[in-house]
């Protein structure tokens, strides 16, 4: 009896297979929009697409060990191809997980399509096992959500997912597919992408701020992510050096343009130091492109300040005047923006523009030498920085989660052309471990390291397990300072000396490392940095390094006693 069942689920098996279900058209769909990589934790909700998944050569599916894990990855992925990320999750517990991604993709500009499973048509609406509304769940983190209930209709609803998903202002959709909808047969053919509107510059847009550019003495240009392509970031270096134009970075986006320029402003991250953000604000002109101008990148919308003319361009109308007023705003292209710009003929300089571009370069050049600092409960975290300009290579992809250990990124290291940055705008902790899988496997050939603090490590460092399974070449470096150290610092300056929830008790990373199947490494002393990174650079798998660093000097620019002193 048992064989004959067996039997008759084998044929099942194989009658499936070459039935034309929506599942299968779905797959069809994703595979003539250039997907090629699929994030998941698998789900019985939406089985059926991983069975088709099977027969899709073309599409490599990376099984993660969490939803949150899955969805950061599919976020890195998309800002590294420029294209949309996919994920695929189960209903409920599976969905929540995912909602970190979904909130990083809208607050990152990200492209992301999530593709939640669901529970059957006939009980929706019933309280089911799993159920929920995610039309309300994600209102208002994601650009759109649609319910597939029509198989014929999934086809359509994927292309449609994945045309929103990059349009205008990039961000998160989310579709969602009742599991038996995934099993019915289907009608309706594969659809491909649709062409993607681009607006270019108009001939008076350009000649407006050639007119701006041209009167303006002290000009600083502020780079956005929408600037983040090959192409765009060589049209910006040519715009800077055609016009003698500072170039300074919106948070997050260090390596949109080469550090060591002469032209570099700086970078406009969290609690930049006082010198850099007074001189930007004597600015008489800021051309914004590509850069929503969200709060910390105009350092709590100071920037512009009063008396200062903002050009804003940027390819979503909604975003130009939307809290800074901006006294012309573009609605286009960013990069085909800065492309036009760049090749006009751009007329002789204002006199004292030279002199405010190394100013500004000054202030930067100034912060960003390191001096090697001894600290008394651990290693100052500079060491590291230090050793990453010394050691990686000029293609090398940095990925960093939130916390104040990225300070010393921010400050000491020099980003060049060749260097990638990937961080979350939205601060988001736990997307460095997961950023750089992502980045391992889509570029195997370049070094890829991540930094992270050992609270965001501690919530996707499980993705180690991914890691070893992929064969992905990652370095993860975390700051082990015991504690939560972006907490701890507004604890000091706020209630100095009272110190709650923010004391952290940690393994050993490195042989937690080991006992994943990656290489593990200690880093005790200041002088271990630089031989635990080249050791690490030399190792084909995936490696940690536990850098015991120290919690006084919780930043790059204090420490809690100086905190404390003041």
């Amino acid at each position: 009896m048992r064989a004959a069942r067996l039997r008759r689920d084998s044929g099942w098996s194989t009658l499936a297979a070459r039935m034309v279900t929506a599942a299968r058209q779905l797959v069809a769909t994703l595979a003539l929009h250039g997907v090629d990589r699929v994030f998941c934790v698998p789900g019985e909700s939406y089985i059926p697409v991983l069975d088709a998944l099977i027969d899709e050569p073309s599409i490599h599916l990376v099984t993660c060990r969490h939803e949150g894990g899955a969805g950061l990855m599919a976020v890195a992925d998309a800002k590294l191809t420029g294209r949309p990320g996919t994920c695929f999750v189960s209903r409920g517990p599976g969905a929540t997980n995912a909602s970190i991604a979904v909130h990083v993709a809208e607050q990152d500009a990200a492209p992301l399509v999530l593709f939640i499973g669901h529970v059957e048509r006939k009980d929706i609406g019933r309280g089911a096992f799993q159920e929920m509304d995610y039309r309300r769940t994600f209102a208002d983190m994601a650009k759109s959500v649609e319910e597939v209930q029509d198989p014929d209709h999934l086809p359509e609803a994927a292309a449609r997912a994945y045309h929103l998903a990059a349009l205008g202002t990039p961000g998160p959709v989310v579709v969602v597919l009742p599991e038996d909808m995934l099993y019915a047969t289907s009608q309706a053919a594969p659809i491909g992408p649709r062409a993607l509107p681009r607006a270019r510059p108009a001939e008076a847009d350009l000649a407006a701020v050639g007119r701006a550019l041209s009167g303006a003495e002290r000009p600083v240009l502020i780079a956005g992510g929408q600037l983040d392509g090959v192409e765009a970031r060589a049209a910006l270096l040519r715009l800077s050096q055609a016009w003698h134009l500072p170039v300074a970075t919106s948070f997050k986006r260090q390596d949109l343009f080469p550090n060591r320029h002469a032209n570099f402003a700086g970078h406009l991250g969290y609690g930049i130091p006082p010198q850099l953000a007074e001189a930007i604000a004597e600015a008489d002109l800021v051309l914004a492109i590509g850069t929503r101008l969200g709060d910390i990148t105009t350092q709590g919308y100071a920037i512009p300040a009063a008396g200062q003319t903002l050009v804003h361009v940027y390819p979503d109308a909604r975003q130009i005047g939307r809290v800074l007023p901006a006294s012309h705003g573009i609605v286009c292209d960013a990069g085909a923006f800065v492309a036009a710009l760049a090749i006009r003929n751009a007329p002789p300089a204002p006199p004292g523009r030279a002199a405010w571009g190394q100013r500004l370069h000054a202030i930067y050049a100034k912060l960003s030498e390191y001096s090697p600092q001894t600290a008394p409960d651990g290693v100052d975290f500079g060491h590291v920085a230090a050793a990453l300009q010394q050691h990686l290579p000029a293609d090398a992809i940095l990925t960093n989660d939130a916390g104040n250990f990225s300070s010393w990124m921010h400050r000491y290291f020099p980003f060049g052309e060749g260097h990638r940055l990937l961080g979350a705008v939205g601060g988001a902790m736990g997307l460095g471990v997961p950023a750089a899988i992502a980045s391992a496997l889509r570029h195997p050939e370049r070094q890829v390291v991540a930094l992270c603090g050992d609270g965001g490590f501690l919530m996707t460092g499980n993705e180690l397990a991914t890691a070893v399974k992929e064969r992905a070449r990652i370095r993860v470096i975390v700051s082990n300072n015991g504690g939560y150290g972006t907490i701890r610092l507004h604890q000091e300056k706020r209630f100095p000396g009272r110190v709650v929830g923010t004391q952290l008790a940690n393994p050993d990373f490195a042989a937690l490392a080991r006992a994943f199947g990656a290489t593990g490494i200690n880093v005790k002393r200041p002088e271990e940095a630089d031989f635990a990174l080249r050791q690490a650079l030399e190792t084909p798998g995936p490696v940690v390094i536990d850098v015991h660093s120290s919690l006084d000097h919780l930043s790059a620019y204090t420490s809690i006693g100086k905190l404390r002193q003041n």
